[in-house]
């Protein structure tokens, strides 16, 4: 019905309309079937739809309609717009194109809407017909609909099975969502449209075994293969050895609510739709211009993901989170369709120093403090050679630099816990013994350290201001604790176990310096910092798990035939392993990591939340979510926006107002 609004040329021809001729059609549709009843069209002497990307209840809309008697059918009007009716909104122009000369009225949907408050009056030859509509949220959301009546189980039901024995089953979340829509919101199941939401989804599984689970890859004319094993005879280098505790690789499950999902008396349907995009995390729920409830994942265009991380080598690209995929919808740099621009940023909401705690779990239960600081800031230059002694704490081999005395005979007679003392004489070092109140022997002489990392130049130019009380670096202290947990150096490289597991650290540092970063580096606009503390955030970074789905090749033939035929019609890879390694493994860890934290946070706080508002002649096709382009030279707007909420003037007076958020690649 509506195949021109595919027709960006077409489209482009309706917006520049010199000469405009504007109607409204309200069509009045049965309440549950939404089947047409009645069309009344006229001309909108006021009224405007509100869209907002934002909320749940997308649209709302008051709408002053006067309809002429000779045009439309005003019988029994004043019982038209009864409660147990909806409306579907269009917006038209007289078509003065010489394209899709079948339709002599262009019309634009825009909606379809729960009546609120309807008034009619009626004046010589017509009537005046004022609505106040909201979208069909309002229908689930408890305002006019959507309510549970009692307390309900949702994430679970019992039934019969084959046998005839009552057992307990686990709906999945998208059978939960259309359940909770279509019975106590009333939606027709052919109106709720899930997408992006898979009825099964690869739960993580860790391996639990008491000797190292090896991975061996093995090529053969097939291609790549795989196979697991905990045996060591004649394992070839390709092995990778998964300790107690490591995440292995992925089965299918259902993809059934974690945990308890009760609706309480009193508790609408998007109550318990809250609660399952809490779960899933980037998801929405509105309804459409046609009346379709949509569920799916938020179109963004925010690329997060991230393979492993190589620590020695992360670069500024690391952490950029790409908006650049999107395509604009539409190009404002039409002067003729634009009343006004402003542009709003706030600086307040620069920042240049972030850091994100969480909480790391070991494999043994026991819960670490983690840590992760990234900084616009200037990287030291290396390559300087500093002396320092080695000597070990905890286990871990630290580097200092001592006070020097011309002899012992100088020290203090009663040290300091924690500063070492060196006698120049003999260049032996010494610390100070607080349970036998004796000067110790540490180690003789000190070394040169050339540095190859530019943390290690903070963290040893630090360990000697820090001693004589001169100014060091603000970065020392939290160094002084964590750095030579990661790093070697006697050696000048990162720890073997660091680089092979970075999911086991719970500190990590890093500085962006770039020549695009300079105007909002600390260098030039001072420290400004956010710190932010979550319990959910469970390690620095996320391990590199291996993408295959484990099979128990033990199990029934069919089942296992099912199971390898359900991989490969998604296109995943599997890896078949026998009933002692699979009866192994338990369910694994789901990682959310400080570093991907860290990157939104760095693209949400140096973009100035530049917001933009956009005066224009009304297009009705536009949509809030999508991308726009935006080229103005007097206001100096040029680049690419996000629209946020739209206001649509249905009266042909008026001017739409767009609210939007730049969208580019940041840092």
């Amino acid at each position: 019905m509506y195949k021109y609004l595919k027709d960006k040329p077409f489209l482009n021809e309706i917006d520049n309309m010199k000469t405009r001729e504007q109607y409204v059609k309200i069509t009045v549709l049965d309440f549950f079937q939404e089947r047409p009843i009645r069309e009344i069209q006229g001309r909108a002497t006021g009224g405007n739809i509100n869209i907002d990307g934002n909320s749940a209840i997308r649209r709302t809309c008051n709408l002053t309609v006067q309809a002429k008697e000779q045009e439309n059918d005003l019988t029994d009007i004043d019982n038209l717009f009864s409660l147990n009716k909806k409306v579907k909104i269009e917006v038209g122009f007289k078509n003065l194109t010489k394209y899709y000369k079948e339709h002599d009225i262009i019309w634009f949907p825009l909606g379809i809407y729960v009546i609120i408050n309807p008034s009619i009056s009626h004046s010589s030859g017509g009537a005046n017909i004022s609505l106040q509509l909201k979208d069909k949220m309002c229908l689930l959301n408890g305002e006019c609909g959507g309510l549970f009546p009692a307390s309900t189980t949702l994430h679970e039901y019992e039934t019969i099975d084959k046998n005839g024995a009552y057992v307990i089953e686990k709906p999945t979340m998208y059978q939960i969502i259309q359940e909770v829509v279509n019975h106590f919101g009333g939606e027709q199941l052919s109106k709720i449209l899930i997408s992006d939401l898979s009825e099964k989804l690869k739960q993580v599984m860790k391996w639990t075994g008491s000797n190292p689970l090896y991975l061996v890859s093995t090529a053969d004319q097939h291609g790549i293969g795989y196979y697991a094993t905990v045996d060591t005879t004649d394992l070839p280098e390709s092995a990778v050895a998964y300790e107690y505790g490591r995440d292995v690789g992925f089965i299918n499950v259902k993809a059934v609510f974690p945990g308890e999902l009760i609706a309480n008396e009193g508790d609408s349907v998007c109550t318990i739709l809250d609660k399952i995009v809490e779960v899933l995390g980037n998801y929405e729920y509105f309804y459409d211009i046609y009346g379709n409830f949509i569920f799916q994942e938020i179109k963004n265009y925010l690329n997060t993901s991230q393979s492993a991380v190589e620590l020695n080598n992360l670069t500024n690209q690391d952490y950029q989170i790409n908006q650049s995929n999107g395509k604009a919808v539409y190009v404002f740099d039409n002067s003729n369709l634009i009343i006004s621009y402003s542009n709003t940023p706030q600086y307040h909401k620069i920042k240049n120093d972030f850091v994100v705690w969480g909480i790391r779990k070991t494999a043994t239960g026991m819960e670490l403090p983690i840590r992760y600081h990234l900084a616009i800031d200037e990287k030291p230059k290396i390559g300087n050679t500093y002396q320092r002694f080695f000597y070990e704490e905890d286990g871990i081999s630290k580097a200092k630099y001592p006070l020097i005395f011309n002899s012992k005979a100088e020290f203090p007679s009663i040290g300091e816990y924690g500063s070492f003392y060196m006698d120049k004489s003999t260049n032996e070092i010494y610390n100070w013994d607080t349970k036998n109140q004796i000067y110790s022997l540490v180690t003789s002489g000190l070394e040169d350290i050339t540095t190859a990392d530019w943390r290690s130049e903070l963290y040893l130019s630090g360990s000697k201001s820090e001693l004589y009380g001169t100014n060091g670096n603000y970065y020392f202290t939290e160094l002084s604790n964590e750095w030579t947990k990661l790093y070697d150096l006697k050696n000048q490289q990162f720890y073997s176990h660091v680089i092979n597991n970075p999911v086991d650290i719970d500190y990590f540092l890093d500085f962006i310096d770039s020549e695009d970063t300079k105007k909002l580096s600390i260098a030039n606009i001072g420290r400004r910092s956010i710190v932010e503390v979550d319990s959910k955030i469970n390690c620095v970074f996320e391990p590199e798990i291996p993408d295959f789905i484990i099979i128990n090749i033990d199990e029934d033939a069919s089942i296992v035939e099912q199971k390898r035929k359900e991989c490969e019609l998604k296109g995943q890879r599997y890896i078949q392993v026998q009933s002692h390694i699979y009866n192994a493994l338990t369910i694994g860890g789901n990682f959310n990591s400080a570093y991907n934290r860290v990157k939104e946070l760095l693209h949400e706080y140096t973009s100035y939340n530049e917001n933009i508002s956009i005066e224009a002649l009304p297009i009705y096709y536009l949509e809030p979510n999508t991308r726009i382009t935006v080229k103005d030279k007097v206001s100096g707007i040029n680049g690419d926006y996000m629209i946020n909420s739209i206001s649509l003037p249905l009266d042909i007076r008026g001017s739409m107002n767009l609210n939007c958020t730049r969208a580019l690649q940041k840092i």
